[in-house]
């Protein structure tokens, strides 16, 4: 495990009310948010950081990770891509920060050649088994991806900082105890 290690997981622009729209004020205010505690966990001493290189928060974070290294160079960002040509049906605008970012990155990880039906969740399981925290920006929903990803770090004892997209709350959750449960 990647000492200092912080992977991203969180919910597709779809999920939001605002959709693809960057430039709204709600997705503006969370990938402010998202900036703040990304400079939070850097002062505590994080400087990698994982990004599974998914539309919505994992770019957001990614592209965030790499604003904050121009003024913090020990920062690091490990793109993994669950297959090759993750972007290649988006629309030109998303795959061109998509490819922009992943250039940038300081190391770039493919897990697959093609696409397969688990292959998101090996991507995402790859990534909470590499940090030590999992910063979520996940509403609480019981179904999908992001859900899915906070269970298996739970059950991995990850800390895991749990930042609300409606009120922007960050809450940090440390690991269980060996007898003590969590449960969303």
């Amino acid at each position: 495990m990647d000492q200092g290690a912080c992977a991203f997981t969180g919910h597709r622009p779809a999920h939001f009310s605002f959709g693809y729209q960057e430039d709204h004020p709600d997705c503006v205010r969370i990938k402010n948010a998202i900036g703040l505690a990304i400079s939070a966990l850097a002062e505590e001493g994080v400087t990698t950081f994982i990004s599974g290189m998914a539309q919505g928060v994992d770019l957001w974070a990614a592209r965030e990770v790499l604003r904050q290294r121009e003024k913090r160079e020990a920062l690091r960002l490990i793109a993994v891509q669950p297959y090759t040509g993750q972007a290649d049906r988006w629309p030109e605008s998303f795959r061109d920060a998509y490819n922009e970012i992943l250039m940038a990155s300081d190391e770039r990880l493919c897990l697959h050649p093609a696409y397969t039906p688990s292959c998101m969740m090996e991507r995402n399981r790859w990534m909470v088994d590499h940090a030590e925290i999992l910063l979520a920006v996940y509403d609480g929903s019981a179904s999908g991806g992001t859900a899915a990803t906070v269970r298996y770090a739970q059950s991995k004892k990850r800390e895991i900082w749990l930042l609300d997209p409606k009120t922007l709350l960050l809450a940090q959750l440390k690991p269980p105890e060996e007898d003590e449960q969590l449960s969303f």
